[in-house]
């Protein structure tokens, strides 16, 4: 029996990402694992060491962004957090494995990591991290994170990426550690999200005058591209053919929406209202601005409907173009009306790119496709 410890910021959508490797390590054979979750069980020493390290001394945005190192600084932190927490769970028992979620985990684990083996799992480099800034100066200063990850990635036994994006970076960026890099994308559950879904989908869009809806999941709604969307759904004349439902809890006055648009808050992944929301959903669609990888757009793939996503980063490897969703630049607003409009017009159009999206996450990233492949890892670092 292999005892592993699975190390996760909890941040965001690294809490679904926990979630989803607590039923993936169920199905490995011969695997016992305890789960270590960062945001949680913080005690007030460690929210006030948080806010030490995090404190801001440059501007968030702009051209000075991060010149006061916060990112690392940031990151530090929730490795020194992720080093206690491991010293006490080592306390009640040694461990033969350990897994990082992300590579900020194991900043103060390099030590570590040379005497117990370790899997480093990441999203996203410190490179490709940089290039959303706005200047030259602001990217130079992720450099400190260039240089730690490197400490990481090579005391690591193995790496997982979880896209070609992220997998491609990381070989260039640190070609010493490539040979280490497997890619595997998030796992997704897909029986939180019934086939038969398709079957009431199609039988709602054959009812006379029915409006297809069209669902929003973001928290951070500027950076998800929410402001974009309201747009594209003015300009488009969208409300008199569709409703548009968003899903946010950032601070929006629902009064000031244009027509054909409701907000929803307070909704928790993976609940009851979480899942009904994909169920009454046609297309889901989030032009972000920025993103790593995107599990939103596996869940609505899983869901059985297409999606619109922005042509960055690891989406296109999510979202086939044509195939099974739509890509658009961000901010281009035109170009995400007449994606809508496409979708919304054709219930043909929306059933095959549905079915076309699941059978694809299905191959990808079924949580037996990922145990298969985190167990092949596993088994060749244990046996180096």
């Amino acid at each position: 029996m292999t005892r592993a410890l699975f190390v996760n910021s909890g941040m965001a959508g690294h809490r679904t990402f926990a979630r989803l490797m607590k039923q993936v390590v169920d199905l490995i054979p011969g695997l016992a694992a305890e789960h270590l979750d960062l945001s949680g069980d913080l005690t007030p020493l460690d929210r006030v060491v948080r806010r030490v390290f995090s404190f801001p001394f440059a501007p968030k945005t702009g051209p000075l962004a991060n010149l006061d190192l916060r990112r690392w600084r940031e990151e530090v932190n929730v490795g020194l957090l992720a080093a206690r927490r491991i010293a006490q769970a080592e306390r009640r028992g040694g461990f033969d494995l350990l897994h990082f979620y992300t590579q900020p985990a194991a900043y103060a684990s390099i030590s570590r990591m040379k005497r117990v083996p370790a899997i480093v799992c990441l999203d996203c480099t410190p490179h490709l991290a940089s290039l959303e800034t706005e200047s030259q100066l602001s990217r130079s200063s992720y450099y400190a994170n260039v240089l730690h990850d490197g400490r990481v990635f090579r005391a690591a036994a193995a790496i997982v990426a979880t896209s070609a994006w992220a997998a491609n970076d990381l070989a260039a960026s640190y070609p010493d550690c490539a040979s280490k890099v497997t890619m595997l994308p998030i796992p997704i559950d897909l029986a939180s999200f019934p086939a038969e879904w398709a079957d009431e989908r199609a039988a709602r869009a054959r009812l006379a005058g029915y409006r297809p809806r069209v669902l929003f999941i973001g928290s951070d709604f500027p950076r998800k591209g929410g402001p974009d969307l309201l747009d594209a759904w003015r300009e488009g004349g969208l409300a008199g053919v569709a409703e548009l439902e968003l899903v946010t809890d950032w601070p929006l006055a629902a009064e000031a929406l244009p027509p054909g648009v409701t907000l929803t808050r307070g909704v928790a992944a993976y609940s009851d209202r979480w899942r009904e929301l994909w169920r009454r959903a046609d297309v889901y669609v989030m032009p972000t601005r920025h993103e790593a990888f995107g599990i939103v757009y596996q869940e609505a793939a899983a869901s059985g409907i297409p999606a619109i996503g922005s042509d960055i980063s690891a989406v296109p490897e999510i979202i086939l173009d044509g195939a099974t969703g739509c890509l658009v630049r961000p901010r281009d607003r035109a170009g995400l009306a007449r994606a809508l409009r496409a979708l919304i017009d054709s219930a043909e159009l929306r059933s095959r790119m549905g079915l076309a999206a699941r059978e694809h996450v299905s191959r990808q990233a079924a949580l037996p496709v990922y145990a298969a492949g985190l167990n092949s890892i596993i088994e060749s670092v244990m046996h180096k």
